[in-house]
């Protein structure tokens, strides 16, 4: 797992066969962190907790939340860009 700690307003670069997908951290605190994707639109980015519908939300305390809009992201991105190691504020 690549770890990486950002301040808000950095960008990082994913380079894929499909193009360059570009991740903003345009805000974060001591738990959450806002982050912007720009991608190909051939490319889906999804919440993990929508991406695998048979499973419990882990992260919604409340059936509603899940209807509030939010920006999709991919698990494996997030745990890479801000978990184990980074606590999004440094």
């Amino acid at each position: 797992m690549l770890v990486l700690t950002r301040r808000p307003n950095q960008v990082i670069h994913i380079h894929t066969s499909n193009g360059i997908i570009e991740v903003h951290l345009n805000y974060c605190n001591s738990n959450q962190a806002r982050l912007g994707f720009v991608a190909p639109a051939n490319v889906k980015i999804m919440r993990e907790e929508i991406d695998e519908p048979d499973e419990a939300p882990r992260y919604a305390s409340k059936p509603e939340a899940l209807l509030q809009p939010q920006i999709n992201t991919t698990p494996s991105l997030l745990r890479a860009l801000f978990t184990r190691g980074s606590t999004g504020h440094q």
